[in-house]
């Protein structure tokens, strides 16, 4: 699937309105962070896409890890926007943690039947989880902007 970068846009300030609601965050979070928040997720989904990704997975996977926040480590060494660990993902010649975050869910995604278990796998706590179903809920609803994004206007 080929998604312009108009569409791309939609689609990540839908994901970024979603993070500000859910947070109850007010006008600071809208011009101190979502602009950062804006621009990681549109990096990620063009990348998603140059790899032969699902962009929309993709958003959806670093909504659900960060947010689209680059900056965040976690307890356990993962990083990026989409919380890749470096020790497993990161190959010499990686310009970011993007690149190690795509290629850990393109191995997970290779592996599974649906974007839920991919969801359950990648953060290892399995297609149930509270995770994997927030995953793919929002990935869903990124379905929904992107096919009204591509209604003819």
């Amino acid at each position: 699937m080929i998604i312009t970068a108009r569409i791309i846009h939609a689609l990540c300030l839908w994901s970024v309105h979603t993070a500000s609601i859910e947070a109850g965050r007010s006008r600071r979070y809208w011009r101190h962070q979502a602009p950062r928040a804006l621009r990681v997720c549109q990096e990620v989904a063009r990348r998603a896409q140059k790899k032969g990704l699902d962009p929309l997975e993709v958003i959806a996977v670093s909504y659900v890890e960060t947010r689209h926040n680059e900056r965040l480590v976690s307890s356990a060494g993962a990083v990026g926007p989409l919380q890749a660990l470096p020790k497993y993902w990161a190959r010499k010649g990686d310009r970011d943690h993007i690149t190690a975050g795509l290629r850990a869910w393109a191995y997970y995604r290779g592996k599974s039947s649906g974007i839920q278990e991919a969801a359950g796998r990648y953060n290892g706590a399995g297609e149930d989880s509270h995770y994997a179903v927030h995953v793919a809920t929002h990935f869903q609803s990124l379905k929904m902007v992107y096919r009204v994004a591509e209604w003819p206007r």
